[in-house]
C-alpha cells in the first residue's frame, strides 16, 4: 500500500527532519514539508492538499511538532474536515518516529495499533550529561 508523509512544524524543524532523513536513509524526498510561520503565508492549503491527495487505496501520516500547537490544530482540523480514516496525525514527533514509519515496508498496512506501537518504540528518554568536577578526576 502506498504511503505518503507530511511533516509540519513551527520554523525550520520540518526541513531539518527532511535533511536528516536524506542523510541517514536517502528518503528525505519522501516527505512533504511545511515550515510554518517563516513568512505570513498561510500553510493550511499545503496540509489540505496533502490530505486531499491521499486516495482510498493509500495511507498518510502527518507528523507535527507540538501536541495542541497551532500547526497540530490545523492538521487535525483539516483531517476532520476531510474525514479520511487512513491518515494518522502524530504530534510531538521526533526523528526516530519519522525514520521508523517512513522506512516501513510498502506491504505493511498502518493500523492504529501499529502506529501506537511505533510511537511507543520511538519514545525517547531525555538524558543530561555532565562532566565530573575536577576534584573527582584525580
Amino acid at each position: 500500500m502506498k504511503k505518503k508523509f507530511l511533516v509540519a512544524t513551527h520554523g525550520k524543524l520540518a526541513s531539518g527532519f527532511q535533511n536528516s532523513l536524506t542523510i541517514l536513509a536517502g528518503r528525505g524526498a519522501d516527505l512533504v514539508v511545511v515550515d510554518a510561520y517563516l513568512t505570513n503565508e498561510d500553510y493550511t492549503p499545503i496540509i489540505s492538499d496533502f490530505i486531499n491527495s491521499i486516495n482510498a487505496d493509500e495511507q498518510g501520516i502527518i507528523f507535527t511538532d507540538l501536541y495542541g500547537g497551532s500547526v497540530n490544530q490545523t492538521a487535525v482540523t483539516e483531517l476532520m474536515r476531510n474525514k479520511k480514516e487512513q491518515i494518522f496525525v502524530i504530534s510531538n514527533s521526533n526523528l526516530a518516529i519519522i525514520l521508523s514509519l517512513v522506512l516501513t515496508s510498502e506491504s505493511e498496512i498502518f493500523t492504529q495499533k501499529s502506529v501506537n506501537e511505533a510511537i511507543n518504540d520511538c519514545q525517547v528518554r531525555l538524558v543530561s550529561t555532565q562532566l565530573p568536577e575536577e576534584e573527582a578526576l584525580f
